[in-house]
């Protein structure tokens, strides 16, 4: 799918908005795994279910122990945190916007993890009557009642996904509790610009204070401001010339020019005009 326009009062009129995907490109990374979990029914607690008040409402059990799900679940989430450490989190609930210079480094990230996950899964398939045999043993005194929630061994297998959908959307309909998709749209834009630009003041604002009260100024220092300087090369929407080379001065300069260079980082990395990025991205 690629975006072609975004509406701009929600009642279908639209205009070109093509100025993000000359940049990037939207990454939804879809995990699925079995539950591992079935509802507790009121003989679970030794009653009848006549005997519980309206107001409960019964839970889950679990069929095995919390470790082997989360073992699943840390390799998704490991991925999907590379998709926030390569890009930004986007408007649109679950996807990142992943600049096109760290599409290859988040592909070969999460592709490391799938391969991971899937290792996980055909472990556990292989073990699986070995697990179910193991838990029951250690609860021998709810072993009748859980038995009968394992399913076989294919619909387990069935229940392990993981999927990365790279993609444009159209969004020309969308709207917002906020107003249209083009104010949601902006308002995404002005954020994840401002986020690294209060980065690059942090990093500024510890080397001005170190200088201030007499420490060392080393590669301790220069070790952020390198991270800066790939992060803004690859992720400033704006591109932003100025703040470019604050950063490449800074990165570049000698420990005791480093103060002064500190201080005209600070002043480049102030907060984007909302009015100027629309003009860039949108009008």
């Amino acid at each position: 799918m690629v975006l072609t326009s975004v509406s701009v009062n929600g009642t279908g009129e639209s205009r070109e908005l093509g100025g993000i995907w000359n940049k990037g490109i939207l990454c939804r990374i879809q995990g699925g795994i079995w539950s591992m979990e079935a509802r507790l029914d009121p003989g679970d607690l030794n009653m009848r279910g006549e005997e519980l008040p309206d107001f409960v409402r019964l839970g889950s059990k679990r069929l095995l122990p919390s470790k082997v799900k989360h073992d699943f679940l840390n390799t998704i989430g490991r991925a999907r945190n590379a998709a926030d450490r390569y890009g930004f989190p986007f408007f649109i609930g679950g996807t990142s916007f992943i600049p096109f210079e760290n599409f290859d480094l988040l592909k070969e990230a999460i592709e490391k993890e799938r391969t991971t996950f899937f290792e996980h899964v055909d472990k556990f398939i292989s073990r699986y009557e070995d697990h179910r045999n193991e838990y029951l043993e250690a609860y021998p005194q709810h072993a009748g009642s859980l038995a009968m929630h394992y399913p076989d061994v294919d619909f387990v297998r069935s229940k392990f996904k993981f999927e990365t959908i790279y993609y444009a959307a159209n969004i020309g309909s969308v709207m917002g509790a906020d107003g249209t998709a083009e104010d949601m749209y902006l308002s995404w834009a002005v954020n994840s610009m401002n986020t690294l630009r209060a980065e690059a003041r942090q990093i500024a604002d510890r080397i001005i204070e170190a200088d201030a009260n007499g420490g060392k100024i080393d590669g301790r220092n220069m070790r952020p401001v390198q991270g800066l300087r790939d992060r803004v090369s690859a992720m400033d929407l704006l591109e932003d010339p100025d703040l470019k080379r604050a950063i490449l001065a800074l990165s570049v300069s000698p420990p005791e020019g480093m103060k002064e260079y500190a201080k005209e980082l600070k002043d480049a990395a102030v907060d984007v005009n909302p009015l100027f990025v629309r003009r860039i991205l949108i009008d």
